[in-house]
């Protein structure tokens, strides 16, 4: 009784601390828009609250969703008091995240995920400050013997002019741009937001960020066109979160909220899926494919296959087993950052063994084998040094068994 008692007073001691408390609570930045040049630019700016500033931001006057989110409040608040997994700040994204969450298991998990996070993040900050500490760059004049030495090296006197991140950056947008240009266009299908949860929302966004990246780097890129895209969805925030120059209009990526059929011809579309029957045998220069940006951990309806039949367009699938000998288990639906670097390498140079090594090695049965190898060796190690040990510990045992012996017949009292 006293313990329930106990627990009730601090939970009434929790919510009126949260409710009347002064404390700063740190919300999602919002966008500060600009214009320059006829183009809006919008930047982020960190924001600090209350609690009711919170509410009112993400509830905007719904009196039932107010309430489900202060008592969310008063559930984080008292975590962090008990010292339980809970991070410092949330902002609106986070919250309304948390809002969506059915089970309190799935809010603790997703807490427990923030705080690592948050603890990760701080803890590589005081490493850097660490290091830099550690790290005192001498003054140049007690660097040099002569007071008319030159020093080479870096933030000194060098042979080579150095090629900064940026422009490596901007040389590698331009290849990409001239991709827009020139290049061949190839269409991701981003449709299926409705049929991942949102675990598998932020993994497409960080797959489709790998692919920018992969794209652009390639001799020869595609002009990547997002079709089907949700502005206001998650998979959207999510690859502005990964890519803050994203809707910027010099970005070189197109993105539309409307099919790939209203885009392109449809007698050139080609809908890349594993379930289909027919094989892609030679690529084609001219034709548009279309791979679906979807992860299916949880949903494995063969959803690419039935667009692409209600949409009358041609379809094909990767001749995996005749070029790779795959492992028994293992699917045969490739990511997304999986097929763009495969199908860069085929148009670049028609080689399927060339282009095919970017399947995941987990996936082949050499892998599977090599593996099964390295237990069976580890096993045998192991039964090795078992058997060595207990073949000294039964000579041990029997020296010990004929010194007793020997012991027993000379003993004074036996004779």
């Amino acid at each position: 009784m006293y313990c329930i008692r106990k627990v009730i007073t601090s939970v009434l001691i929790s919510r009126e601390r949260l409710i009347h408390s002064n404390k700063q609570i740190t919300v999602a930045p919002f966008q500060a828009c600009v214009t320059f040049n006829n183009h809006p630019r919008c930047y982020s700016i960190q924001k600090t609250s209350d609690p009711d500033q919170v509410v009112d931001l993400i509830c905007k006057g719904n009196a039932e969703l107010e309430k489900k989110l202060r008592i969310l409040m008063l559930e984080v608040e008292v975590m962090r008091q008990d010292g339980r997994f809970a991070p410092d700040s949330i902002n609106n994204d986070q919250w309304q995240h948390l809002l969506d969450l059915k089970t309190k298991n799935q809010r603790q998990s997703y807490l427990r995920y923030l705080f690592k996070t948050e603890k990760s993040k701080e803890n590589f900050k005081a490493k850097k400050e660490a290091r830099r500490k550690e790290f005192t760059v001498p003054k140049p004049e007690d660097m040099k013997e002569n007071k008319d030495d030159l020093l080479y090296g870096i933030q000194h006197q060098s042979l080579f002019l150095r090629i900064r991140d940026q422009s490596i950056n901007q040389f590698d947008n331009y290849r990409a741009l001239q991709a827009m240009m020139y290049g061949q266009s190839i269409v991701i299908d981003c449709s299926y937001e409705s049929h991942m949860v949102y675990k598998e929302t932020v993994n497409a966004a960080k797959q489709m960020t790998f692919v920018f990246g992969d794209n652009r780097v390639h001799k020869n890129p595609f002009n990547l066109h997002l079709c089907n895209v949700n502005m206001t969805g998650a998979f959207m925030k999510q690859m502005l979160k990964n890519i803050p120059s994203l809707d910027e209009p010099w970005f070189p990526m197109n993105i539309h909220t409307k099919s790939y059929l209203d885009v392109f011809p449809k007698e050139k579309l080609v809908y890349l899926t594993p379930h289909c029957r027919e094989e892609l045998t030679k690529f084609d220069h001219d034709a548009v494919y279309i791979v679906g940006c979807m992860v299916d951990k949880v949903n494995n309806e063969p959803l690419s296959l039935a667009k692409a039949k209600r949409d009358g367009i041609k379809m094909a699938k990767l001749p995996l087993d005749r070029y790779l000998e795959w492992a028994p288990g293992s699917k045969k639906n490739l990511n997304i950052n999986h097929m763009i670097p495969i199908l860069l390498d085929l148009k670049m140079t028609a080689d399927w063994e060339y282009a095919l090594q970017h399947v995941p090695r987990r996936k082949l049965m050499e892998t599977k084998i090599m593996a099964m190898q390295k237990n069976l060796n580890q096993k045998l190690q192991y039964d090795v040094k078992k058997n060595i040990k207990l073949s000294k510990l039964n000579t041990l045992v029997f020296k010990e068994k004929r010194l007793k012996s020997r012991r027993s017949l000379y003993d004074d009292e036996n004779i």
